[in-house]
This record gives structure tokens, sequence and C-alpha cells, in this order.
């Protein structure tokens, strides 16, 4: 009998030990920066800024007004657009009183409303064309900058690669190792932020190109409008009106153009929120004088914050577009947050340095978009996050 227990002891520790690789083994979650689009509010309309509504850290919803610009001369000037069109649409109501022909009443509105169309698209095309030289400075400024967090990131990680080797050796203590890690970090995430701030530069700089495209398309065919109603016009009104008309038809299109335009400036004092967000920064305060295109305000969007991290290539089969995640911070340590993957990278890429061990920068991983759907009024961009991704079946 007492030969037969240490054979009936090794099967139970064999049995024991089988059970337990049976186990899902601890998984180590994914770190990453949390990131976030900044929208820059520019001034659209110069002048003394009467007062400022939000200041920073301030939660904004779209349309919601964060200051306003004096608008007293912006008054002035529709005020003067608007004698200007009804003293000219009196001349031309005078001279167009002698012709009685509703044909001919009707041809003269049509050439009316093409010179109305052709002058409006002039005023949309030039105020696009400044909009682009603002724009075209701002995608040059932006650049110089990230040129410039570029050049920041490469040192630290030159200064970290000197630590580790000094700290291996013991030539510096844990603390200095860790300081040139999060200068790493926050160089990282600096230019991550103006990759992002360059990106919208340039997608605005080509939608500004787009509108000057489509004001000089319309009006082109307002002009061919125009050439037929002022063609039908001719036969209709000869020996029936003055030539003086078509000037007088000119001068009421001229005074619409400046009213509109004087309209749309005074709308212009009123600086308002593009989008639902946070506010990061304020540039401006009561008193001071804005030039147009200056940037008054910069804010976060909140609803678009979001998570890169890499997973290995051998466990990319376990995550899907459109799974949820739990994501951890250091600054709530008791809290987890949801996400939900957004993209996924289709090429592989080596590790970043700045994300995974020395030991593991070798290897292949994938990119994962996460986006943050949770803890938007808490989570702040620069945060470093882990993440873990559920298990098939298992809710959060």
């Amino acid at each position: 009998m007492f030969r037969t227990m240490p054979f009936s002891l090794l099967a139970v520790s064999l049995l024991f030990l089988s059970g337990c690789s049976l186990f899902q083994p601890d998984e180590r979650p994914l770190s990453g920066t949390i990131e976030a689009e900044e929208v820059p509010i520019v001034a659209e309309a110069a002048g003394l800024v009467q007062s400022v509504k939000v200041g920073e850290g301030d939660v904004v919803h779209s349309g919601s007004v964060l200051a306003e610009i004096d608008k007293r001369n912006y008054e002035a000037a529709v005020n003067e657009a608007e004698a200007a069109k009804a003293q000219a649409q009196a001349k031309l109501d005078e001279a167009k009183a002698g012709s009685r022909n509703p044909s001919i009443q009707k041809g003269i509105a049509l050439v009316q409303q093409a010179d109305a169309t052709i002058v409006l698209q002039e005023v949309r095309a030039k105020q696009a064309q400044a909009a682009l030289a603002q724009s075209k400075d701002q995608v040059a400024q932006v650049e110089m900058q990230w040129e410039g967090a570029k050049r920041t990131l490469a040192f630290q990680e030159n200064r970290l690669k000197e630590a580790v080797a000094l700290f291996q050796r013991g030539a510096i203590a844990k603390k200095e190792y860790e300081a040139a890690q999060e200068a790493v970090n926050q160089a990282q995430t600096q230019a991550n932020q103006l990759a992002a701030q360059l990106e919208a530069a340039r997608s605005r700089y080509d939608s500004v190109q787009q509108d000057i495209a489509a004001a000089l398309a319309q009006k082109g065919t307002a002009e061919a409008q125009r050439k037929g109603a002022v063609a039908d016009l001719e036969l209709l009104k000869e020996g029936s009106t003055s030539h003086s008309i078509r000037a007088l038809l000119a001068a009421v299109q001229q005074a619409d153009a400046r009213l509109d335009q004087a309209k749309w400036q005074m709308e212009k004092t009123v600086i308002k929120a593009p989008a639902d967000g946070i506010l990061l920064r304020s540039s401006v305060v009561e008193g001071e004088v804005a030039k147009q295109g200056a940037t008054l305000f910069t804010m976060m969007k909140t609803d678009h914050l979001k998570l890169k991290v890499y997973i290995p290539e051998a466990e990319l089969a376990r995550v899907k577009i459109g799974e949820k995640v739990e994501i951890r911070v250091d600054a709530y340590p008791d809290e987890v947050f949801a996400g939900q993957i957004q993209t996924i990278a289709d090429k592989a890429e080596f590790t970043p340095k700045n994300v995974q061990t020395p030991d593991e920068r070798t290897k292949l991983v994938f990119a994962v978009t996460i986006r943050i759907t949770e803890g938007l009024d808490k989570l702040r961009p620069g945060m470093p996050a882990d993440v873990r991704f559920l298990a098939e079946g298992e809710a959060r």
C-alpha cells in the first residue's frame, strides 16, 4: 500500500498542473497616450473685443457664444449699404416706370438676377482668396512647429538611450532614467498633436481651394445666363426703354453685393463654437483689439478622444473593429473607462521605441486606434493609458 502512494501523489500533481494550464494566462495590458483633435477658432472680423464669455477648461457647445467684437462700425456699414441699395432701386424703378410691357419687366429681372449672382460669386471668390492666404500661412507655421517637435523628440530619444546605458551600469538613479522616459513621452505627445494640427490645417487649405473653384464655376454659369438674358431683353426693349436701365441694373446689383458683404462681416463679430468641446487655450482678453485671422481660442472636441496601441502580430486575430475595450489611467486608478476599436492598421510595423520594452522593439506589431466612449469629461490628451481587450463573450 505504501509503495503505491508516490504514484498516486504523482498522478494528482500531474492532474493539478494540467488543470492549471487550462486557465487563460494573465493578459498584459497594452499602453499608449490619449490624443485629441484640436480646433483653432479664428477671428474673421477685426475690432475691439467687448466681452469674453468663456475661460480655459470650460465646456462649450456648438453655436454657443465665446466672445463678442464691437459691431458698431459694422452696423454703420450695413446701414450705409442699405441706403445705397434703396437709392439705386428707386432710380431703377423710376426708369422702368415708363415701360408697362410685362415681358420687358421679366427680362430686366432676369438680367438683374444674373448680375447679382455674378457679383456675389466674385465676392465669395475674393473672400476665399483672402482665407487661402491665411490658411497657407497657418500651414507653414504649424509645419515649422512640427519640425521643431520632431527634432526635440529625436533629441530626447538620444538622451533616453544614454540614460538606459548609464542606468544599466548603475551610473544614474532610477529616477533620472524615468525622467528621461517621461521626456520622450511628452515630446512624442507634442509631435503627435502638432501632426494632427498640421493635417487639419492642410485640410482647411484644400477646402478653401475648393470654395474658390466652386465660386468661379458658379460665376461662369451666371455670366452665361446673363448673356442670354441680355440678348432676350435687347429684343424686347428696343424702342421701349432707355439704355440707361442697364447702368441702373448694374448699380442695384452692386448695392446688393455690398449689403450682403456688410451683413456677413457683422455676423462674424460674434465668435461662436464650431462644435461641442472643451476650451483648451484662450488667447484673447476683453479690451484687446483682435486682428482678422488671429487665433482667439483653441478647443478640443469632446467626442474625438482616441488612443493608439500596438498589438503583436501573433495576437492580431483576437481583436476586431467595433469590439469594446477597458481603459485605465494613473489619474483615476480605481476607475475603468470604455473604448471601442475604431481602426486596425493594414500593414505591420516595428514596435515604436516609446511604447514597448527594449527586448520587444524588433517585433512586428499592428497599430490599433481606439475611440474613447466613456470618461470624456475626465480624460485629457497626453495622459498615458493602459488598454485591456475583452475576451470573447466577456461583457463590461
